[in-house]
């Protein structure tokens, strides 16, 4: 199946442009973050039974959900998706599944999506009372939920938008359950069977089933002989488990809720247990969202590249206790509500060599919030720590009175909010350098229920590399052309305080269904003209977009020979196709103003607010043998153009190398390893190739092949 994704774009901005390039924003098909938490191995969990109370506000941890207190790994832990949550950090459920990757169901139609699970929790006894568990103690589950895809005015840019809304048919759901203690028949295990030479059976015929004697198999479909189908082979038997819904929703709008009440960015939901068959020694709750991927109604035009993640729904401070009312909405509580930020004016990271006392910003900008019902007296303070031993600042610690979110707001005091960054790094000729910024912003007196978001942490790195981005991507970039002949080009501006060499770009290459953007592109270099784009300093043509397994992370792309530079430069790419790239698109933090686009004549400034995932790395020169083994001239593919058969002379004969076929659209038509020296075109027709040559799964040449 081909879907198209829910472009997150304004139709006003875009419905004029269907004719010619535009940029545009997609989701993602991979979290990237549980990709490599996947491969980590599963946590060791408890096998106790948790007791209430049961709290997690997800703001000390990323990732999986802890296993602590949840038994699946579907959700993802993180800070990134929610706006202005009750705390810092919720677990975010949506279309990709505990690897990272869609689910494998997905469809237009609703399909089962994410599921969180609580452990077992004992409710069958008052622990404080020490008897059985009443519907007098009156037991509450309370979280809040958002939508995805919400939006807030942003400063002279339009909307801010991150994440997909839920359709009006998608859903979310709560669940109560548990074990009932008897074993029901599951389903089968299947095993292979192989249809002997000679045979062959027409749908309706049967055949004696020889895992299960005394059974037959019924063909459904016509089946001939060397074909291999799967038979029940054995009965699977589970424990019988009771899952009833106790409260769901529909897919909404955030806007709509903002409109009615400018502080409502997340629903808060108390759900009373009241029903006494859940007061077992094996209760468990669980959330379930029901997504669907969309066909975009407006184009038929077959573009590539455009399915991804959909329907994300954000939970946050989950709560199950005693002694509760319905009006226990306002936890005794103060917290930060969302990540800290970068003390660079400009970037996230830069080179240690590079930095300059101007770089720093003056102040910080902190989101703090106060989720009781009364005014707190807050204390706030901040250090920060040089290559994680030497403490090397530490702010006056400031007390004031904070007001309660509602309906006040967020905490605005300047001292606490907007506090004065008094210092400097002191550059000290080493080739990196870390600096942990802890800000802390609590309760005075004690009290406070929830100590874990009065902490919010933030690395400062001085590496070989420039980012504006934060390492994460919560969408995609690309370039979008309907043309008849597409010319894009896209450029990221940084600026140097001193001369210095290029030696790679990294780039962040977004997954998509099936890897439909796998196409070629030429990784480009300016100079500076009057703030934009000029002569072209660096071509490298023939580049196809990498995120093997192996890297989870930015791709470098290393110059053949260090490209001297000063002051203000730009590195991106251009193509000539009208496949989507998909560069990974950070959407917390704003580097509009510093990258362009150009389709026809003129560059033109970005309208969305964010930050691409490209980084020049610049510096001395390192060793990369690791990431590329073999000298480009050490690798002769031959004769070019051909009429059917090609030479491959490398180095190291002893070394079997894998290599794929792509056609001109970077689909692949053909994988393996190479048997011999030479590798035949003959299945295919004439026209362009690209051959890409893999050394230990690292990709080591792309070459151009026309085939006559």
């Amino acid at each position: 199946m081909n879907f198209r994704i829910k472009l997150v774009i304004l139709l006003f901005c875009t419905i004029p442009f269907l004719g010619i390039s535009q940029e545009m924003l997609t989701g993602v098909t991979q979290n990237t973050a549980i990709v490599k938490a996947a491969k980590k191995g599963l946590p060791v969990r408890s096998t106790m039974a948790l007791k209430p109370p049961f709290v997690d506000d997800f703001s000390n941890y990323t990732g999986f959900p802890s296993p602590d207190r949840w038994l699946d790994r579907q959700g993802y832990v993180n800070t990134g998706f929610a706006i202005y949550p009750p705390s810092l950090g919720v677990v975010t459920l949506d279309a990709l599944n505990e690897y990272g990757q869609v689910y494998a169901h997905a469809s237009r139609n609703t399909f089962p999506a994410d599921t969180l699970t609580s452990n077992l929790i004992r409710l069958d006894s008052n622990f404080t009372l020490n008897r059985r568990m009443q519907v007098g103690d009156s037991l509450y589950l309370s979280f809040y939920y958002q939508p995805g895809g919400g939006s807030k005015t942003a400063d002279a840019g339009g909307w801010e938008i991150v994440g997909d809304m839920p359709e009006r048919s998608d859903k979310l759901v709560l669940e109560f359950g548990y074990a009932t203690g008897n074993i029901v028949f599951a389903g089968y295990s299947y095993g292979e069977y192989t249809i002997e030479n000679g045979q062959y059976y027409s749908a309706g015929d049967s055949v004696e089933n020889p895992f299960i004697p005394g059974t037959y198999y019924v063909f459904e479909n016509d089946a001939y002989s060397g074909q291999t189908i799967l038979m029940p082979a054995d009965s699977l038997f589970e424990e019988e488990f009771i899952w009833n819904e106790v409260w769901s929703t529909f897919g909404c709008n955030m806007r709509d809720w903002i409109t009615e009440n400018p502080l409502q960015y997340f629903k808060q939901v108390m759900i009373p247990i009241t029903d006494e068959q859940y007061f077992r020694d094996n209760f468990q709750f669980r959330f379930r969202n029901f997504a669907s991927l969309d066909q975009d109604a407006w184009t038929g035009n077959n573009i590539v590249g455009w399915s991804s993640n959909c329907d994300q729904w954000n939970i946050d401070y989950v709560r199950l206790g005693l002694n509760r009312t319905q009006n226990d909405l306002y936890p005794n509580d103060v917290a930060f509500v969302s990540p800290s930020i970068s003390s660079l004016k400009e970037y996230q990271a830069m080179p240690w060599k590079q930095f300059r006392d101007s770089d720093m910003i003056t102040q910080f900008h902190n989101e703090l919030s106060n989720l009781s019902n009364t005014t707190k007296n807050t204390y706030y303070t901040f250090d920060i720590v040089k290559n994680h031993q030497q403490t090397i600042y530490v702010s006056p610690l400031n007390n004031e009175n904070a007001t309660p979110y509602f309906p006040n707001g967020l905490h605005t005091y300047e001292h606490h909010a907007t506090p004065s960054l008094q210092m400097e790094y002191d550059y000290d000729g080493a080739d990196s350098a870390v600096f942990t910024i802890t800000h802390v912003f609590g309760m005075a007196g004690g009290n406070d229920v929830c100590k874990s978001n009065d902490t919010s942490v933030f690395e400062q790195k001085f590496y070989n590399y420039y980012a504006y981005d934060d390492g994460t991507a919560e969408a995609g970039y690309c370039l979008l052309s309907t043309m008849a002949n597409p010319h894009s080009y896209f450029a990221v501006k940084f600026t140097l305080a001193e001369p210095d060499t290029l030696q790679a770009v990294r780039f962040w290459f977004n997954h998509t269904l099936n890897d439909e953007n796998v196409a070629p592109f030429t990784l480009m270099v300016w100079d500076d003209q009057l703030g934009l784009p000029g002569n072209v300093l660096l071509e490298m043509p023939l580049q196809l977009p990498e995120f093997q397994d192996d890297y989870l992370d930015f791709v470098s792309y290393y110059l053949d020979e260090p490209l001297a530079i000063s002051g203000t430069f730009y590195v991106g790419f251009y193509q000539n196709h009208d496949i989507q790239l998909n560069i990974g698109f950070d959407q917390n933090n704003d580097a509009r103003g510093k990258f362009f686009y150009k389709t026809a004549a003129d560059w033109n400034e970005s309208y969305y607010k964010g930050a691409p995932m490209i980084r020049p790395v610049v510096g001395k020169s390192f060793n990369h043998s690791s990431v590329r083994p073999y000298s480009l001239s050490d690798i002769k593919i031959y004769p070019n153009p051909t009429h059917d058969k090609l030479n491959i002379q490398y180095n190291n004969e002893a070394e079997n190398l894998n290599y794929q076929i792509l056609n001109m659209y970077g689909q692949c038509l053909e994988v393996g390893q190479l048997q011999s020296n030479e590798l035949s075109l003959a299945p295919y027709a004439e026209g362009v190739y690209f051959i890409r040559l893999f050394s230990k799964n690292q990709p080591i040449k792309t070459e151009k092949i026309i085939k006559h």
